[in-house]
């Protein structure tokens, strides 16, 4: 953070609870910190290591490449809306770095976390943006509609279930974080 002291950076808090020195882990916990940059989120999960380990391995595989029928540039915009959504700073920071790292368009990328309807997303992107966000506010209110409005959109099954699954991970995500009270890192807003 720019006209911030170096002292005072270090102590923000990154989360709630303890944040564990590195010399105190096992190998495989240091392993996901080294893997995941040392952000805070992971720094604050790998307190209880099964934790840690639970949650970068669905992270790993919901971001990784090529074996989703759900383009990566959806997943983020999805993780995006959702964390905007749910008020998630450190999901919200870190996800609109990644989705203008898969855009090739960081301002977009920020306009969309800003207020995605003031985008001018195509109309499969508003079908995805509005599944998720109904997964957050209302899934109750979710109707086979719903899901066939994605098929319009072009969508297959497959497709309209990474939606689903993907927003209700970002939900869990969020709340963990926000629970939490995990700092965003000072890379995201450089």
């Amino acid at each position: 953070m720019p006209g911030v002291s170096e002292a005072t950076r270090t102590a923000l808090p990154r989360s709630r609870l303890r944040i564990p020195d590195t010399e105190t882990l096992d190998d495989a916990t240091r392993n996901l910190r080294a893997r995941h940059h040392e952000e805070n989120w992971i720094q604050a999960l790998s307190l209880n290591p099964g934790t840690a380990r639970r949650f970068t391995g669905y992270f790993e595989d919901l971001f990784a490449t090529g074996q989703h029928r759900l383009p990566l540039a959806d997943r983020e915009l999805i993780a995006v809306v959702v964390s905007v959504a749910n008020g998630c700073g450190v999901c919200t920071a870190h996800h609109t770095h990644a989705l203008g790292q898969v855009l090739d368009d960081p301002a977009r990328a920020k306009r969309i976390a800003l207020d995605h309807h003031l985008v001018n997303l195509s109309a499969r992107e508003q079908a995805i943006a509005a599944l998720a966000l109904k997964v957050t506010t209302a899934p109750k209110t979710i109707t086979a509609g719903d899901l066939h409005a994605l098929s319009e959109h072009g969508l297959s099954e497959q497709q309209a279930l990474e939606v689903l699954e993907t927003s209700a991970w970002f939900n869990h995500t969020n709340r963990l974080t926000i629970a939490l009270g995990v700092l965003p890192d000072d890379k995201f807003f450089n």
